[in-house]
């Protein structure tokens, strides 16, 4: 299915919004019309919300705009590659445009080296104007062209399109909107600037006859006639051989949706890439929770140190220099950093109901604590949290007659 709207008067803004006619046509794959006729921008928007999700696709959308407010230029660019040449484009038109060409949006087809490039120039504010009139509607589209522009251009063959008290006229690159009272003058002068002397252009008279030009020199020119079977604007898009300047480029041009094989795969791709960044951030999470268990290791060895050896500053690693001070050398066994460690955050979970007064360690047994707690429910809680941190304890020995009425306990810790 495609969208066609064919703006058809001057977009008007006023307080309840902005406004113009214009003609619409849906068509199918195959060419069939599946619905046409002429409305306003609200009138588009109730048929745009009746349309499937198709209409969405700035792909299926074409927009004519009246060529009498846009000018068709084809001229030599200068330049040593294609994108050289597309910046100069607008530097060539200049000198075909009366306004400030800042002002002026430039569009122009495939450009190609040694070639005359065809450009369509059209005021911004214009473009703009549109655009937003579509947008009112519910429409984003992905072509916007001049609607002489979708008559067929084949070399010395001169376009007309009679419409109303108008026609639209093409001959190449030279595209005009022209009063019927002056379209015979149009037309010879057309046939002067692109037939050589001795050829006989043809003349196509679309939706008219000959009758419709009376005093044209008939004889300079081989003539077909051509019905219009539905509608001026469903001849257009039949007539369109997609080779028209899209307007839409630059500033205005359309990010397009995906389409083929990377459609089907790009919801694939983004939950991958999702998951990739949990991944990535569980990863992160997992190395600052290791920094943070490490550095609360520390602290409590520092805590346990202190206690251990009264002293209020402790220098470099605590518990290499407790393994120094109970006769281990550094290599001897690293569990003792550890179950230190381990000691100390189950020391935490008691803080103020007990007093240290020694630790030893063995390599073969583990570490022994000498500690004075206020009852024996104090020795359960420190085996509960120990024993969640994976380790044994083991009450060695008990003494209730030390210390008045606090109970001295020798407690053994292993892995």
């Amino acid at each position: 299915m495609r969208l066609y709207v064919r703006i058809r008067t001057p977009v008007v803004r006023t307080e309840e919004g902005i406004d113009a006619a214009v003609d619409y046509l849906v068509r199918d794959e195959d060419g069939m019309t599946e619905a046409a006729g002429r409305t306003d921008a609200r009138g588009l928007a109730q048929i745009v919300g009746t349309l499937g999700p198709w209409a969405e696709d700035p792909a299926k959308v074409v927009i004519l705009v009246p060529v009498s407010d846009v000018l068709s230029a084809s001229c030599e660019v200068p330049g040593r590659s294609a994108s050289q040449m597309r910046r100069a484009v607008p530097y060539a038109v200049e000198e075909f445009v009366a306004d400030d060409i800042d002002t002026m949006q430039v569009a122009c087809a495939e450009v190609v080296r040694n070639e005359p490039v065809r450009c369509l120039v059209a005021p911004r504010s214009s473009v703009e104007d549109w655009l937003a009139l579509l947008a009112e509607a519910g429409i984003e589209p992905g072509f916007m062209t001049a609607d002489a522009m979708a008559l067929v251009d084949h070399g010395s063959v001169i376009s007309v399109l009679f419409e109303d008290d108008h026609a639209l006229v093409r001959a190449s690159e030279q595209m005009a909107s022209v009063d019927l009272p002056n379209l015979g003058e149009v037309i010879d002068g057309v046939a002067d600037a692109i037939m050589d002397p001795g050829d006989r252009p043809v003349l196509r008279l679309i939706n008219g006859t000959l009758g419709d030009l009376p005093g044209l020199r008939i004889d300079r020119f081989e003539v077909e006639e051509v019905p219009v079977e539905t509608s001026v604007l469903g001849f257009l898009a039949g007539e369109s051989d997609g080779q028209a300047v899209n307007l839409l480029q630059g500033d205005y041009a359309v990010r397009r949706r995906p389409t083929g094989a990377w459609s089907r795969w790009r919801p694939v791709a983004a939950a991958a890439g999702v998951w990739l960044a949990v991944g990535l951030a569980a990863l992160a999470a997992q190395g600052f929770w290791a920094d943070y268990q490490a550095n609360r290791f520390r602290e409590q060895a520092v805590d346990l140190y202190r206690s251990l050896y009264g002293v209020d500053r402790v220098a470099g690693n605590p518990a290499a220099r407790m393994r120094r001070l109970l006769g281990q050398t550094t290599g001897t066994d690293e569990s003792f950093h550890g179950l230190v460690g381990q000691l100390g955050m189950g020391l935490s979970d008691i803080s103020g109901q007990y007093e240290l007064r020694g630790v030893t360690y063995s390599p073969r047994r583990g570490l022994d604590a000498d500690l004075l707690v206020a009852d024996d429910g104090v020795l359960e809680r420190l085996g509960a949290s120990l024993r969640r941190q994976g380790l044994d304890m083991e009450v060695i020995s008990t003494d209730s007659a030390q210390s008045g009425a606090r109970i001295g306990a020798r407690l053994r810790v292993s892995g």
